[in-house]
């Protein structure tokens, strides 16, 4: 967090256990780097003053670790704002599952995180709120839409942040900040209180600057994940061939492929099916989800957009795409996983961009550079596959390169043993550093 807490959830709880720094006096800080940040780099749509429970007095897992999460969660008495607004109260509304557990665990919720729009833009550029700035150096853009996640997480305003992925929106905002951020399997984590954008595609996932927090955090939200024992060392596969990486990203990550992946596999075909489908069940998805707010005027545009396409997306085409996925995922299941556990598979095209290539309304606006932040994305999600983003060095400018891992499905804790290592012989032990040039 800072240099007078400790960088991860676990060390956390030890300083607290050993009476090197007491609850109340951690709590304070948290809450002040929180508020301090949040209004520098624009993050927080709605600031929560809690008192400690008896969870996070005692030896919950969570005890103490300040997280927030993406404006996307009902919370008692409050809908999110969704990057519309800051939310509001409403009688009767239940807190989200995910949030629930995590409360229940002992975390601390410090507040709402910004987002792009119903969670439905590659960037964190927003119309109604400020767009949160990158704490890398706030000409470069964050990616969409859990901007405000994970800028609260490399900024050291929280452990961790949970985010949504629909189609990369855990992992470009990771990519773009420079930390971790875990798509997890479809449906491994309830969505029970989250704003849908397309259910079938939709995953709850997790940021954060290490794999350690990563996995307190999922061993909380998904136990039987947290029970698996990896039994044997992990095979490992990877993909470059007929990738279009640019350059200077292929000369970090060619060298990381080629050391850590066992096995080199082609699987082009693989990711243009199934990013076919993505768009379609997306687009479809979108369209039924905010059918009357696209029909009122009242929908960002980039709901109108791919929602208008949906609406027009004949039924018979979306119900092929769905019935489709489970034989199509299963092929790729046996293609890919023959040889490996695990795939690290590209995730960024081309080096961190400037807020004003990617962000629309801009003279130097550059459609080509858009679209390669979720260029690798999409398709996971319509297989279903865990994903984790992980930067695994820098470019000529200091700016992070990452990757992504993936595995099959429910096999989070094949990702966390890789990415372990990679943590350890790339960053180092306790991950990524929290950092603000703002």
């Amino acid at each position: 967090m800072s240099s007078s807490l400790p960088n991860t959830i676990l060390a956390l709880r030890s300083a607290l256990e050993r009476g090197d720094i007491g609850l109340q006096e951690s709590i304070a800080h948290q809450h002040e780097r929180f508020a301090a940040l949040g209004q520098r780099l624009h993050t927080v749509t709605d600031y929560f003053s809690q008192e400690p429970t008896p969870e996070q007095f005692g030896f919950q897992p969570l005890a103490g670790a300040a997280l927030a999460h993406k404006d996307i969660f009902e919370l008692y008495g409050r809908v999110p704002g969704l990057g519309r607004n800051h939310g509001h109260a409403k009688p009767g509304i239940q807190t989200a599952q995910a949030i629930a557990t995590l409360q229940q665990a002992g975390a601390l919720n410090l507040g709402a995180l910004t987002m792009a729009e119903d969670a439905c833009a590659a960037t964190g550029q927003t119309a109604h709120l400020p767009t949160p700035l990158n704490p890398l150096g706030k000409h470069l853009a964050v990616g969409g839409s859990s901007s405000g996640s994970a800028v609260a997480v490399a900024a050291g305003m929280v452990y961790a942040s949970l985010g949504t992925d629909t189609a990369g929106s855990v992992r470009m905002p990771a990519m773009t900040c420079g930390v971790m951020g875990l798509k997890t399997t479809h449906g491994l984590i309830s969505a029970q209180g989250v704003a849908p954008l397309s259910p079938s595609l939709d995953s709850v996932g997790i940021l954060a600057r290490n794999v350690q927090d990563l996995g307190c955090v999922l061993g909380v939200l998904a136990k039987d994940i947290q029970s698996k024992v990896v039994a044997h060392p992990l095979r490992t596969a990877f993909w470059l061939e007929g990738t279009n990486l640019e350059d200077p990203i292929r000369a970090v990550v060619e060298p990381v492929f080629i050391e850590y992946g066992q096995t080199a596999l082609d699987l082009t075909e693989h990711e243009q099916r199934a990013t076919t489908l993505q768009q379609l069940v997306m687009a479809y998805e979108t369209g039924q989800t905010h059918q009357l707010r696209i029909t009122q005027g009242l929908a960002c545009h980039q709901v109108t957009a791919l929602g208008t396409i949906g609406l027009a997306t004949p039924r018979p085409w979306y119900k092929h795409a769905l019935s489709a996925r489970l034989q199509y995922t299963q092929d790729f299941i046996d293609d890919a996983f023959a040889l490996a556990d695990v795939l690290l598979l590209p995730l960024q095209v081309a080096p961190v961009p400037q807020t004003d290539e990617v962000y629309t309304g801009t003279s130097t606006f550059e459609p080509t550079k858009l679209l390669a932040l979720h260029r690798y994305c999409g398709w996971l999600n319509y297989l279903g596959l865990p994903a984790l983003s992980i930067p695994i060095g820098r470019d000529s400018q200091g700016l992070p390169i990452s990757i992504q891992l993936v595995a099959r499905p429910f096999h989070e804790h094949h990702l966390l043993v890789v990415a372990q290592q990679l943590q350890q012989d790339l960053i180092g032990k306790d991950g990524i550093k929290p950092v603000c040039q703002i």
